[in-house]
């Protein structure tokens, strides 16, 4: 099918768009529009991973683009920061009082007093990355830190230059799949549709989470570890399958190095301190390092839920020796399954040269706006493609910061988000269905051009857009600031990697997404290849160790809030807390909206019934979760879903009903990769004051 196809009389036609959410199945769909409005989105079934159907949020999309809390217009604020009150103004007053501003603030601070704050609200080139990363590298603003998803793996990642990934499309020839901190069923749907087929053709399902997940409900069998603990029971595995002499040793001859230290590190890690760590039973210890070492072949798919804790980065490592212990990687469908695509655009290209200037943590955004030390200070936030005040840590601190009224805040969005109700400004974002993009998936290896199904709504603009016009404003003149849309994705594939390997700019515009071989084929590493010297896997690594610092060979770190690490907070706040996302929303994209409102109108605070009936809790109960930092509010689901011991505050709800999941979290940074520890935290379930449900 090509981008744009004719579909009967009446001006309709059809158009190929991918979706732009942070997911990592980037499906491509089909928008039926007739006389400019979009009346209809389908699964585009030619695309080999998204087949017949979407997810249940994009089945939804048009809700999203048409929704009559869209912002169509520029507006300023009229009352103070939190209460959403805004008069509507024109772009060109809009851009200039920004403009002005920025000067002042330069002219009095230093462009570090400017912090750009974005993540993936858009996967796309152009939205997430692009001239506007370049305008603030032009400024000398301050630089984000952008690792509050998976910021652990995606640090392993560029020390090592080569990730250790299969292609995750051959799953379907796996014969045990792994899923490790990952609800595929909520958030890699077309990942859960390979799994399906794999298991229809004899594949085991093991979920390791500490939640019973919609994935955990669907498998073979369910580990439910102690959050953070992820990187014990990696260990734990390692000995069983030393211990039992289950290692492919032909494999650690040929192509690994420091297996030795490696097996004097797992030594002490028995079925029965595993066991005494995670939560677990030694038995389902042993059960796991038996199948993992025996069936082939065996993949493992770990996600962001097992790195939002203190030890994550080691436990990633510790999870990475598992295939080369066992010799997965001799396997079609064995190994750690991922896509490699991500590095095949030149994203560098549309950012320029990043200057020497401060960097400060997303995850610390409310300690940043609330330093009274810091030079120097914040003074102006840009928000895009983010929603801060929901999804970052230490939400009663960001909030304080937000409220500043010596903070200059313009945000960039579709909606007034709970971050934009404190801007400044608010500029009218675009949808994905309303604009030019070149989307690289981070699951599955497809690249895609996207053009516009219909014109943006109001007097909406592009990311890109609103950088060309600050740059213009502002006297920049590089070349980039002045590239259309088009030129830019030119520009961005021109000399890439996508385009060495046939994804080049001619073939996305006429086929609309291209599969790009996976590096190394179905096999990457059945014969060496491995990002370290001699191209071998090193179970003691020194490029880990230089890297981070953290000694060559992985070790367990455990949660930095825990009852075992931390009884005297335990005596106050004895439950351990996990802070999940849910199936009817991206993040906080979706969760003022129909298809989650209708799913989950209140706030559920999940309670095992034993902790329930301690605390003389009844499902439906009003109930206050609490700790220092702060207190969330809901209604109480008493589950066996959650282990007793354990607590689950639904993650990306707006503050509409009172502070959200992260005003429980701590801004704390892990082990490696400025990481989070989102699910190092301890809390207390009490009764709460309103009416009973």
């Amino acid at each position: 099918m090509a981008p744009v196809t004719n579909e009967g009389p009446g001006g309709t036609t059809v158009h190929r768009i991918t979706c732009t959410h942070d997911c990592p199945d980037a499906c491509s769909a089909q928008v039926t529009v007739t006389d400019g409005v979009a009346v209809g989105i389908r699964a585009d079934s030619t695309h080999p991973v998204t087949g017949r159907h979407l997810c249940s949020k994009v089945d939804r999309y048009l809700e999203r683009v048409y929704s009559p809390d869209r912002v169509l217009h520029p507006l300023r604020r009229t009352g103070p920061k939190g209460e959403g009150r805004f008069e509507p103004v024109s772009w060109t007053d809009a851009i200039d009082e920004i403009a002005e501003r920025w000067t002042a603030i330069i002219a009095r601070h230093g462009g570090e007093a400017i912090l750009p704050f974005s993540y993936l609200g858009s996967m796309g080139a152009l939205s997430a990355f692009g001239p506007t990363y370049r305008l603030f590298h032009r400024l000398g603003a301050t630089q984000l830190e952008r690792a509050i998803c998976g910021g652990q793996a995606l640090a392993i990642n560029r020390a090592m230059t080569t990730p250790l990934q299969a292609d995750p499309e051959l799953l379907v020839e796996s014969r045990l799949i792994v899923c490790w901190g990952i609800d595929v069923v909520s958030t890699s749907i077309h990942g859960w549709d390979l799994m399906r087929k794999a298991r229809k053709a004899g594949a085991r399902l093991v979920v390791v989470d500490p939640y019973r997940s919609p994935t955990a409900r669907r498998a073979d069998t369910h580990l439910a570890l102690h959050p953070g603990t992820d990187g014990a029971l990696a260990l734990g595995l390692g000995h069983v399958i030393i211990e039992r002499g289950l290692a492919d040793q032909a494999f650690i001859a040929e192509h690994t190095t420091g297996f030795d230290a490696y097996a004097a590190e797992v030594a002490p890690w028995t079925p029965e301190r595993t066991a005494a760590e995670t939560g677990l039973s030694a038995e389902a210890v042993e059960e796991l390092a038996v199948a993992l070492a025996t069936t082939a072949p065996a993949a493992i798919r770990f996600g962001v839920g097992m790195q939002r804790a203190d030890g994550a980065g080691s436990a990633v490592r510790a999870i990475q020796c598992l295939p080369a212990l066992t010799g997965q990687w001799r396997h079609r469908g064995g190994g750690i399954v991922n896509a490699r695509t991500m590095g095949l655009l030149n994203y560098e290209k549309l950012w320029g040269p990043i200057p020497p200037t401060r960097r400060v943590n997303m995850i610390q955004l409310g300690r940043v706006l609330t330093d009274p030390q810091l030079a120097p200070p914040v003074k102006a936030l840009f928000v895009w493609n983010s929603n801060p005040a929901v999804i970052t840590a230490d939400q009663n601190r960001v909030l304080a910061g937000l409220a500043r009224d010596d903070l200059f805040t313009v945000v960039h969005d579709l909606f007034v988000t709970d971050t934009a109700r404190y801007a400044d400004l608010v500029l009218p974002a675009p949808s994905m269905i309303e604009h030019d993009e070149l989307v690289g998936s981070w699951g599955f290896n497809y690249v895609s051009r996207n053009r516009s199904a219909i014109a943006p709504l109001g007097q909406a603009k592009a990311n890109a857009e609103v950088a060309r016009l600050l740059a213009r404003r502002l006297g920049l003149d590089e070349p980039v600031f002045a590239m259309s849309d088009d030129e830019l994705i030119r520009y961005c594939l021109d000399g890439s990697g996508a385009e060495a390997v046939g994804a080049g700019y001619e073939r996305l515009d006429t086929e609309g997404f291209v599969r790009v071989p996976h590096p190394g084929g179905d096999t990457p590493f059945a014969h060496g290849g491995f990002p370290e010297p001699g191209g071998r896997f090193g179970f003691a690594s020194e490029v880990f160790d230089r890297a981070f610092g953290l000694g060559p060979v992985p070790h367990y770190r455990p949660p930095a809030e825990s009852p075992e690490t931390r009884p005297d907070l335990a005596r106050r706040f004895p439950l351990r807390l996990l802070t999940l996302k849910r199936p009817h929303s991206v993040n906080s994209s979706y969760a003022h909206l129909p298809v989650l409102l209708g799913a989950e109108p209140r706030t559920l605070i999940e309670i095992n019934p034993a902790d329930a009936a301690a605390r003389g809790l009844a499902d439906g109960d009003p109930v206050r979760v609490v700790n220092d930092r702060g207190e969330v509010s809901g209604f109480a689901a008493v589950t066996d879903h959650v282990a007793r011991g354990t607590v689950v505050v639904p993650f990306g709800r707006w503050l509409t009903d009172g502070p959200g999941a992260n005003a429980l979290t701590a801004d704390r940074i892990g082990d490696l990769g400025g990481g989070p520890t989102f699910c190092d935290a301890l809390v207390e379930v009490a009764p709460g004051t309103v009416g009973r449900a």
